[in-house]
């Protein structure tokens, strides 16, 4: 196996007030790691909560470790980009704060991404307290762009083949940088929710595939840092961004039938938000639609290139890794998805 420099993205933010003891095995684990060619990349996020200060005393005498301190909350997709733009790896690895990975987490991902069809892959992300379950086991969009990540609280054992996923979940992944520059890297706009899902989507556009790599193991402790947040913010930056890429990843036929099935959806949930009398959550999405309407303009700068200098593949093979709707439109408009499967499994 060629062994070549893999640059390790850790972003952070208050990870040592809101992670504390994760934060140190995250670094401590990835510093043991079996792979003998990797630098470790810290970006921080403006954390105010001492992280910086608590990972240099504890690593700075480790030369593989360079320490990134950002002036601002860029959050996970300029965060990483910054760290992207700063490494000297050939492969870029991201890993999220609140992980913890098996020391031949690297090794795996190397030896399968050396394949050349293959940009980018995800670990085996398994929760880290209770790692008999699986947190994912790679993710996928539906037609109208709606996330479903594989296995979550399924047994450990089980998706234990090397198959292709639509994206890679950057709690534990790896890219090749030649296939970044080909792409671009994450779309900064996106903030959080939708970021992974937009650059793979564009991975796929040019003509190369994201897998799943179930012998690389990775740890997670999911929604310690998402559960910080309020759920308006979740459904703002859900709504705005599921919206955003399919404006840009998608041909003109289907880029207008996935919108006009997904703002259909977002108004039912607006009416739905407000009949469980969760104002804030209507008007986030409400938000969020009108968002993209007034940044169409930038939206589709956006889309020219993707559509002309990245698209190498055609829209029918992408629909082949989605997933069909699960109730199919329109029946979602008033069928809940627990609801239809229970009625088809009776």
């Amino acid at each position: 196996m060629k062994q070549s420099l893999v640059s390790v993205i850790i972003l952070n933010y208050n990870g040592l007030k809101n992670l504390k003891t994760i934060l140190e095995e995250c670094l401590r684990s990835v510093l043991n790691a079996d792979y003998p060619n990797f630098e470790v990349l810290f970006v921080d996020n403006a954390s105010t909560d001492g992280s910086v200060k608590f990972i240099k005393e504890k690593f700075g005498q480790d030369a593989r470790l360079r320490i990134i301190q950002n002036t601002k909350n860029w959050g996970f997709a300029e965060g990483n980009n910054i760290g992207i733009r700063n490494a000297k790896g050939e492969y870029i690895a991201l890993l999220n704060s609140d992980t913890k990975v098996d020391p031949q987490w690297l090794k795996e991902l190397v030896k399968t991404v050396q394949i050349p069809n293959i940009g980018a892959a995800q670990s085996k992300l398994l929760r880290m307290d209770s790692p008999d379950e699986l947190d994912c086991a790679g993710g996928f969009l539906d037609y109208y762009g709606y996330h479903y990540e594989r296995g979550r609280g399924e047994k450990s054992n089980k998706y234990n083949t090397v198959d292709e996923i639509f994206y890679a979940k950057g709690a534990g992944a790896l890219i090749k940088k030649e296939v970044l520059n080909k792409t671009g890297l994450f779309d900064s706009e996106t903030f959080l929710y939708f970021d992974e899902t937009d650059l793979c989507w564009r991975i796929w556009l040019s003509g190369y595939k994201v897998v799943f790599v179930p012998s690389s193991i990775v740890y997670h402790a999911p929604s310690l840092t998402a559960s910080k947040l309020q759920n308006a913010t979740r459904a703002y930056f859900y709504t705005r961004n599921h919206i955003m890429i399919l404006l840009k990843n998608y041909n003109t036929k289907n880029m207008l039938e996935a919108l006009a099935a997904s703002l259909l959806l977002e108004l039912r949930n607006i009416v739905k938000f407000i009949m469980k009398r969760e104002p804030l959550n209507s008007l986030a999405i409400f938000k969020a639609l009108i968002w993209n309407l007034f940044h169409l303009k930038q939206t589709w700068k956006k889309r020219r290139i993707t559509q002309e200098l990245v698209r190498k593949v055609p829209d029918e093979h992408i629909k082949k890794l989605m997933l069909k709707p699960s109730p199919p439109f329109p029946l979602s408009l008033v069928v809940s998805k627990s609801r239809y499967q229970k009625s088809n499994a009776n």
